[in-house]
């Protein structure tokens, strides 16, 4: 399984899969509780702010020159360790969760938070740890310092 799945297919895959959590079991829906207009803002902050996350990772990865294909990461031509990446080793990964989020939360239902945390341990079990192995099998000790001092997600 590692590699295998893109993350933008995980991300629609656990969107669908919320989908059909609201669809089928509705009655976990927490829209009476909460004001619609806080909600629609909360929407929209977390997708604007996924938006920026996503465009400032790939933009560090354009201007080091190396590439953003999440399947191949043996054809990465150095560590990214600048912008964005200074925060967080996976911001893509990041903008893709708080997506993942904004449809939780637009969906007003408890259950399909738990698809995100889905999204996390799949991304990381099966994305994230075979990338880190290769970066590290390819970059050796500047890799491992760059993880060493750089969170995972935030």
């Amino acid at each position: 399984m590692e590699l295998k799945v893109i993350p933008i297919v995980q991300v629609v895959i656990a969107m669908i899969l919320m989908a059909l959590v609201q669809g089928f079991l509705p009655t976990l829906n927490y829209s009476d509780i909460i004001n619609p207009n806080i909600n629609l803002t909360l929407v929209t902050l977390l997708v604007f702010i996924a938006i920026l996350i996503g465009f400032l990772a790939i933009y560090s990865f354009r201007k080091h020159q190396t590439t953003v294909n999440p399947s191949k990461p043996e054809t990465s031509s150095q560590v990214v360790d600048s912008g964005i990446y200074q925060y967080s080793r996976n911001p893509m990964y990041l903008a893709m969760l708080l997506a993942l989020l904004a449809y939780a939360c637009y969906l007003t239902n408890l259950l399909t938070f738990l698809i995100c945390g889905l999204f996390i341990w799949y991304i990381g079990k099966y994305q994230i740890t075979p990338e880190e192995r290769m970066l590290t099998k390819l970059f050796g000790q500047d890799y491992t310092n760059y993880k060493n001092s750089v969170r995972r997600w935030l």
